[in-house]
């Protein structure tokens, strides 16, 4: 296992087809960057395919916040630095700051991984050797976490989303950055006209497998704020929530 750097460096082009109607970045595309950066930052270490195949595991995204500051645009370019911190209570935490061309912070994502036996799908608090922790000893920022839910019976139904092709990756579920593309459309374009996303909070429960579908709920938790509940054969799939600015 090669020496990995304690933080890297990428910079993103926010490319046409990651901006919406207004020219604003996707938050699902936020969470693109930040998921590619993190891979090319494994690899780096050493975290390659061959690796997690020959150990039967994979890092799985247990849950994440993404706070945006300043909205990035179609054709800006971003600066990525991702920093991990080592393996705590089986979670291994990961904050990634957005940088604009002025060198000014727009936006960070704190995201947690766990990693899983992928043979008996469970959490493994010991990792392989090939996993030694050489992450920061402590990375000392995090992101709120703390989630505004709705009763079950406050909610009200806002589709049925199928784990469809575009959606799903290698793995052969439903990627976790496209939930937020889920979530995006399934609220209504006046919520669009009227601000930007500000805050997003993904709680994942279980993965979606390619061509299954799940029951998406939603509910109004504040005067701009919105929660939603996917839920995939009587249980709960994810939970997540959006504040705008």
């Amino acid at each position: 296992m090669s020496a990995a750097p304690k933080t890297y460096t990428q910079k993103f082009t926010v490319y046409r087809h990651d901006g919406d109607h207004l020219g604003n970045v996707k938050p699902g595309a936020l969470l693109r960057y930040a998921q590619q950066i993190a891979t090319t930052h494994a690899e780096a270490a050493g975290l390659t395919d061959e690796v997690y195949t020959a150990t039967r595991t994979a890092f799985v995204l247990a849950k994440l916040a993404l706070h945006i500051d300043r909205t990035p645009r179609v054709d800006e370019e971003l600066t990525l630095v991702t920093q991990p911190e080592c393996c705590k209570r089986a979670v291994n935490k990961r904050i990634t700051h957005f940088y604009d061309a002025d060198g000014a912070e727009v936006a960070v994502i704190d995201s947690r991984w766990v990693l899983i036996d992928i043979d008996k799908r469970i959490i493994l608090r010991k990792h392989p050797e090939q996993f030694a922790d050489h992450w920061a000893e402590d990375v000392p920022f995090a992101l709120p976490m703390k989630m505004t839910k709705a009763a079950p019976e406050a909610c009200e139904l806002a589709g049925e989303p199928v784990a469809s092709y575009s959606r799903c990756d290698m793995n052969g579920h439903l990627n976790n950055t496209r939930y937020a593309d889920i979530l995006c459309d399934a609220l209504p374009w006046s919520v669009w006209e009227q601000g930007t996303v500000q805050d997003l909070l993904l709680f994942y429960h279980r993965e979606v497998p390619r061509g299954e579908s799940f029951t998406l709920s939603r509910a109004h938790t504040g005067e701009k704020q919105y929660y939603f509940n996917g839920e995939r054969e009587g249980k709960s799939a994810f939970e997540a929530s959006i504040t705008f600015a």
